[in-house]
């Protein structure tokens, strides 16, 4: 994972927008619960999803290098693709936080979803490879 780049603290941050994010659409899919389940265990962090009134601004202090956000955004957008779509709702908050952190390049921000959508597309034909088997 491209989280273990970042440091405990930066991480407790992901989960935080994450588990704001998961709830932007009103309805947090199951596949978002075994997300944010399966990051915070995996990084031994309190599983908590009352984040509804994070402050972003102050939650991405943290987040001090272009890296850092880079990641961040990267893993937002896996959570918001969970639930087979990268919704509106999701898509104006994660914008809204990738302005938050000067990274409001239209190019930068096509790149990380593309980034995504590749991992699930990898993943999908490897499953169904092995289904066929």
């Amino acid at each position: 994972m491209f989280a273990d780049k970042l440091t405990q603290a930066q991480r407790q941050v992901v989960f935080n927008l994450a588990a704001n994010l998961a709830a932007a659409d009103n309805d947090v899919s199951k596949e978002e619960i075994q997300y944010l389940e399966q990051f915070s265990s995996a990084y031994g962090i309190d599983y908590d999803l009352e984040k509804a009134d994070i402050s972003i601004d102050d939650e991405i202090t943290l987040l001090d290098s272009k890296v850092a956000r880079i990641i961040t955004l990267q893993e937002l957008i896996k959570l918001s693709y969970k639930d087979g779509h990268f919704g509106k709702e999701e898509q104006d908050k994660v914008f809204l936080i990738a302005q938050k952190m000067g990274l409001n390049d239209a190019e930068l921000m096509i790149r990380i979803e593309n980034w995504v959508r590749q991992g699930f597309d990898w993943m999908y034909e490897g499953e169904q490879m092995l289904n066929e088997v």
